[in-house]
């Protein structure tokens, strides 16, 4: 009787921890990237994005997110994408978590150079 408690136990908590995992970031390889001031398509219901994304290591791709509401220019989103492309969240995040390539690539000023 106590090991079908145990067994009953164990099975519970397995499907509830299934229910806390968020299955659309599970698994997921994860890009930085910043809002663009351009390339918005405003399709009716959803916004289209079209950007560059980065990942930890500085490697680059494109992407394309669509999202039911207007994000607000110049923000980075953490994006997650899973098979071949396909973005299944994002969120924002603070300039001091995305990585430096992108900071250095898509600031919106011209960066000066001192002249010696």
């Amino acid at each position: 009787m106590k090991r079908i408690v145990k067994i009953s136990g164990v099975v519970l908590i397995l499907l509830l921890g299934g229910l806390l995992v968020d299955t659309d970031r599970l698994f997921a390889d994860i890009y930085y990237t910043k809002v663009p001031s351009r390339n918005v398509t405003d399709q009716g219901t959803t916004y289209t994005y079209e950007m560059i994304g980065y990942d930890e290591e500085g490697k680059k791709r494109p992407i394309t997110l669509r999202a039911p509401t207007r994000l607000a220019e110049g923000d980075f989103l953490k994006v997650y994408i899973k098979d071949e492309g396909k973005v299944t969240a994002y969120e924002s995040v603070v300039e001091s978590e995305v990585p430096a390539q992108l900071k250095d690539e898509q600031t919106d000023e011209p960066v000066s150079i001192p002249l010696p």
